[in-house]
């Protein structure tokens, strides 16, 4: 373990906010608290002042927020002028390095502001364009704000000093739109003392009133970029030769009203299940009542829920498109083409038609995982702190040449 830091972490999506980054960060910050650095975080305010909160031994700053009442159900909020707060914070705190998670006001402050100090900054990737635009996928302007979106995203993280992103795929992804800065993929991290197949969810299924049939699950938010309905139209499809039943974990608007419309209009509602949001006590658990996992969502860096699926020890069957193949690329799972609901379908009625397949795909999901702890994310992450640091203490500042 290296000598202890102060790190500055910011952020516009933190706990507890539930996304696949928020989460992220969240047990990347208390792992690295528990690997001795002084570890802090700046994330917008839920009221329109500045305060403090002590979250289990890390301080979470919270500049003052406005929530945005269209975006994703309105949990989000915003910091809209956080400059001298973060400034304060900056001074009061003095980092030894900044972490950038996200790239809206309290990171665009910290950016200017270490540049003016020479504090070290690492930016860390967790979105994609087709992350910020669900309500606009069915838009006559979707492909052109898209573009957009990406000069402003790969602008933003060339101004960092060293790049890290969940996947190797994420990574490329960003270095053919434009990126030019050092990148480094290190997984968001799992914690498998919370999801490991020793759970036990059988509870759930009296409380979900589920049939004693093979379940194919997903989990996670329910909205336009996740391409549900991929999911629901191959239920019917692989219905024809297998008895299973869908289960749907997840919170969600009007598109999930959407889904559950589809289901009736496809006349499978009888096998399937929306739980709505889950309790915490009983996430983890509801991994261990499936047989297979099953995520159709076209735009992921990496996708925590198919990670806390595979600490589980499901098979998974994934979309070819983003990140998600990285996650069945160990013999683990199956990959089926973006849209194409029959080929999802029989993915999932192979892995559930296969007793002695699925056996092995679970086996071969819990040595995946293994690359994708918390304690794994932990050491990378220090790695890269650690080499940024040296560079800063040998040049006082980084001058990247291919930049």
């Amino acid at each position: 373990m290296m000598s202890s830091m102060k790190i500055l972490m910011t952020t516009e999506s933190y706990y507890p906010i539930i996304d696949g980054g928020a989460l992220g960060q969240h047990r990347l910050v208390h792992e690295l608290i528990r690997r001795g650095h002084d570890v802090r975080v700046i994330a917008p305010g839920f009221k329109f002042k500045n305060y403090k909160e002590n979250d289990d031994g890390s301080i979470i700053y919270r500049s003052r927020g406005i929530r945005l009442p269209l975006y994703m159900g309105g949990k989000y909020y915003v910091a809209p002028s956080p400059y001298f707060y973060v400034k304060k914070v900056i001074n009061e705190f003095k980092p030894d390095i900044i972490n950038v998670n996200s790239p809206y006001p309290n990171s665009l402050s910290a950016i200017n502001i270490a540049r003016k100090k020479d504090i070290p900054v690492v930016g860390s990737i967790h979105i994609l364009p087709e992350n910020i635009l669900p309500a606009f996928t069915n838009s006559i302007f979707y492909e052109t704000m898209k573009k957009y979106i990406w000069r402003y995203l790969v602008y933003f993280y060339n101004q960092v000093d060293w790049i890290t992103i969940p996947t190797k795929t994420g990574g490329d992804m960003y270095i053919e739109k434009g990126l030019k800065n050092n990148i480094t993929p290190i997984s968001t991290g799992i914690q498998t003392d919370v999801f490991n197949p020793n759970n036990n969810g059988e509870y759930l299924r009296k409380k979900f009133k589920l049939p004693k049939k093979k379940i194919v699950l997903y989990t996670g938010r329910i909205n336009e970029e996740k391409n549900l309905e991929v999911l629901i139209n191959a239920i019917p499809k692989t219905l024809e030769q297998v008895d299973a039943h869908f289960l749907i974990c997840g919170s969600g608007g009007d598109y999930k009203q959407d889904l559950i419309n589809l289901t009736k209009k496809l006349e499978v509602d009888d096998h399937t299940t929306f739980t709505g949001f889950l309790d915490w006590k009983d996430y983890p658990n509801i991994y261990t009542i499936a047989d297979v996992f099953a995520i159709p969502a076209e735009s992921e860096l990496l996708s925590l829920v198919t990670l806390e699926a595979i600490a589980t020890g499901l098979p998974v069957v994934v979309v070819n498109k983003g990140a998600l193949p990285e996650l069945a690329s160990n013999n683990n799972g199956l990959v089926f083409e973006p849209g194409d609901s029959k080929q999802m379908a029989d993915c999932i009625v192979k892995i559930l038609s296969d007793d002695k397949l699925r056996k092995k795909m679970s086996l071969n999901s819990l040595e995946l995982i293994k690359k994708h702890t918390v304690e794994s994310a932990g050491k990378e992450y220090e790695k890269v702190y650690e080499k940024v640091l040296n560079f800063y203490s040998k040049n006082k500042k980084i001058y990247l040449t291919n930049v």
